[in-house]
């Protein structure tokens, strides 16, 4: 591994491989890196998240203007319905730091903690990825539109429940959490 710096010394490889994949796809992540506040790049990380919901919400808007335009409306009800959804999703994520607060005041964070929040975090970034490509396929193909609103709801589903596992790992403790396994898209999990 290259010179990181101090703030390398002394942690796992696969944790500092998992900080370097964060830090590729949140770019403000790599000034707080060697701060060694968790909690700050925990918010960091949980803005840019809902940044991306926003954004990918936003597509989907666009997409259901382009549908509307055409003239396809079916599924146009489950679209908006995924949008509120997202809402929720973005607000779940980004105003979570009451409840992850208690984590970042310890005085010392277990390497496994945080390396769980980072499985979380990348495993919610390939979700949002993954939508994010799905949004783009909905209404070329009017008869596969309601095949693309299925997986992407499936895709909301799944991470729906990664942020509730990395809410619970933060909120009750690793010691009782399962390993993320984050409801994987069909073909594999993510590369973490």
């Amino acid at each position: 591994m290259s010179d990181k710096g101090v703030f390398w010394e002394g942690i796992s490889e696969g944790m500092a491989q998992k900080l370097e994949k964060l830090v590729e796809k949140i770019p403000l992540l790599g000034s707080y890196l060697h701060r060694e506040n968790a909690r700050e790049r925990d918010k960091i990380v949980r803005e840019h998240i809902a940044q991306l919901i926003d954004h990918l919400k936003g597509a989907v808007m666009k997409e259901m203007e382009v549908m509307t335009d055409k003239r396809i409306l079916t599924g146009l009800d489950k679209l908006d319905r995924l949008c509120r959804r997202l809402d929720k999703l973005r607000d779940t994520i980004k105003f979570a730091s009451h409840g992850y607060s208690g984590v970042f005041e310890r005085v010392r964070i277990l390497d496994t903690e945080l390396e769980r929040l980072m499985d979380y975090d990348l495993m919610i970034l390939s979700k949002v990825e993954d939508m994010d490509k799905q949004v783009s396929t909905i209404g070329a193909d009017e008869a596969k539109t309601e095949k693309d609103i299925t997986a992407l709801m499936s895709f909301a589903d799944d991470m729906e429940k990664i942020i509730e596992e990395r809410m619970y790992a933060v909120t009750k403790g690793t010691q009782e959490t399962p390993p993320p396994d984050g409801g994987q898209p069909e073909g594999g999990t993510p590369e973490l």
